[in-house]
């Protein structure tokens, strides 16, 4: 878990929560020791994190960022605000819409551009996709959330956004338990390669699943390695209920 900024109104960090089994309570207790407070670096945070997750765990393994926001991304000190750019401020002293009054702080524009490309090269470079959930007070930013979430490869489907758009606990918790089933991979990679690859049989909890070449209700290879099996279909949403399930793969092989 990263949160951020840290400390100082633009500063970030790396995550303060590392990767482990069973960080329930680690997390919990960052969360309710954070004030929330200074400005939206979400760029320099989005780079922070996608780093923690470059060399963690399998390279084939997929690697995600849940991105929650509560206001447009700033913090770019690299922006002019002369040009009358767009801003995360409300203070009209401090707001670069008050162009062309004089405005000095590039830091207060909205760093649209810069955080998409952020997301597009982590995606590109490190293979880490971004889901986008849009807390209370980012309505004015839907248009860029909606490309942000497009961007990170994650966009959320069947609904008016490409973003998660939340308003309480209650859709907050709905989202992210939507986010975590979509990422479970209905691929299985196997150990090695089947000796009568027309002799395996899968199991989903005990129950077996059937072999289906025409990839819609059942299991079959992805290639002609028969290195990874793929589950389509009611197999495929079963595991991706949000529930623990058992996959098993028997092989028949012949004893010399």
């Amino acid at each position: 878990m990263l949160l951020y900024p840290a400390g100082d109104e633009c500063a970030t960090s790396g995550p303060q929560v590392a990767f482990a089994p069973s960080n329930r309570t680690a997390i919990m207790n960052e969360l309710n020791s954070a004030t929330p407070a200074g400005g939206t670096p979400t760029a320099a945070a989005l780079n922070n994190a996608a780093a923690s997750l470059k060399d963690f765990g399998s390279p084939l393994a997929p690697k995600v960022l849940v991105l929650a926001t509560d206001g447009g991304p700033n913090c770019n000190y690299l922006l002019d605000a002369t040009n009358g750019c767009s801003c995360t401020q409300a203070a009209a002293n401090y707001c670069c819409t008050n162009y062309p009054g004089t405005c000095n702080f590039g830091s207060s524009c909205l760093d649209d551009q810069n955080t998409l490309d952020t997301i597009k090269n982590i995606k590109a470079s490190d293979q880490v996709d971004t889901f986008v959930i849009g807390l209370a007070g980012t309505d004015e930013y839907k248009a860029l959330l909606n490309e942000m979430a497009k961007e990170g490869g994650q966009p959320q489907m069947g609904s008016t956004t490409d973003y998660y758009a939340v308003t309480d606990q209650m859709s907050l918790s709905n989202a992210l338990k939507k986010i975590a089933v979509s990422v479970i991979s209905c691929k299985i990679e196997l150990s090695m390669a089947p000796q009568f690859p027309n002799e395996v049989k899968v199991y989903v909890d005990g129950m077996e699943i059937p072999h289906d070449d025409t990839k819609s209700n059942g299991w079959d290879y992805t290639d002609d390695t028969n290195m990874t099996i793929e589950l389509y279909g009611p197999a495929c949403s079963q595991i991706q209920d949000g529930d623990e399930h058992q996959i098993t793969a028997t092989f028949e092989c012949e004893n010399n």
